[in-house]
């Protein structure tokens, strides 16, 4: 049994090695161009010229925004590319199943996805406390960033809230992630085959429609609430809420986990199958 799973084990993370490689082709690419921009940006604070302070820091800033669309285009195209373009019949006769090949797209690309989203979010802050002039005061310019969101009583509220936000924000863009996969699957199967891109497009707005009607009604049935209250507590609360304080919803985190579930074994069971690979 442990010699099988070791097995497992190590062909899923060549997997992982041959998907990364892949993705790291072109993306990493923008990430130079970031860097090489944040150098001329820092070029021009230490010379005191505004000209290169002004086009390092808007190359910079656009660059970053620009990446968390140019890695989730990637998050598309290499999945449709690699398992049902021209790439599609040797990636179905690698030594591995369709939920290994699924999750090791989901895996590279979700890390690709937090990476760009944290270097927008790094790269933000950076041009923020330049145009405040306060660099190096990091704890007075987070304060600033947080009151944007509400204003909270204690430092664990505060904590608090942001992890929920980070949370909330990248299970979404799993959940996104994975209806796209399992959209893009659908429409390949022999009946949607030949017009795969119209059907792919309308099964998203089919899985987003439910995506969103399921959410609103498991608030509106089932609800579980993280209270940050104004004498500085944080509690639990069931149904309604009551409490004076903001309240922040943990129920779409249980529906998002669910949907995740059933698409990720549907996607996987389509893909082995009732896919048509020509």
């Amino acid at each position: 049994m442990t010699g099988s799973s070791d097995k497992v084990k190590g062909k899923m993370l060549k997997l992982l090695k041959n998907d990364f490689l892949a993705s790291a082709r072109v993306i990493p690419l923008f990430y130079l161009v970031e860097i090489f921009a944040i150098g001329v940006f820092y070029f021009g604070k230490i010379a005191d010229k505004s000209k290169y302070l002004i086009i390092g820091g808007v190359v910079s800033f656009l660059v970053s925004a620009l990446l968390i669309f140019v890695t989730f285009f990637f998050v598309v195209y290499d999945y449709q590319k690699s398992l049902f373009g021209q790439q599609g019949y040797l990636s179905f006769t690698l030594p591995v199943n369709s939920k290994q090949l699924l999750g090791s797209k989901i895996i590279v690309y979700g890390l690709w996805m937090i990476v760009s989203f944290a270097d927008f979010v790094l790269v933000t802050d950076l041009m923020t406390r330049y145009v405040q002039g306060e660099y190096g005061e990091m704890i007075d310019n987070a304060s600033i960033f947080l009151t944007m969101f509400g204003n909270f009583p204690s430092k664990a509220q505060i904590i608090t809230y942001a992890i929920y936000f980070i949370a909330y924000f990248f299970g979404t863009v799993l959940s996104f992630t994975i209806m796209v996969y399992f959209s893009i699957a659908l429409s390949h199967i022999r009946q949607f085959q030949k017009a795969h891109v119209i059907w792919s497009i309308l099964i998203f707005v089919a899985t987003f429609i439910i995506f969103s009607l399921g959410i609103s009604l498991f608030e509106k049935y089932f609800g579980i609430y993280v209270v940050l209250a104004a004498d500085k507590s944080m509690k639990i609360n069931f149904g309604d809420v009551t409490s004076n304080g903001t309240a922040l919803e943990l129920i779409p985190f249980v529906f998002m986990l669910i949907q995740d579930i059933v698409y990720f074994f549907l996607t996987a069971h389509i893909m082995h199958k009732r896919i048509n690979i020509s």
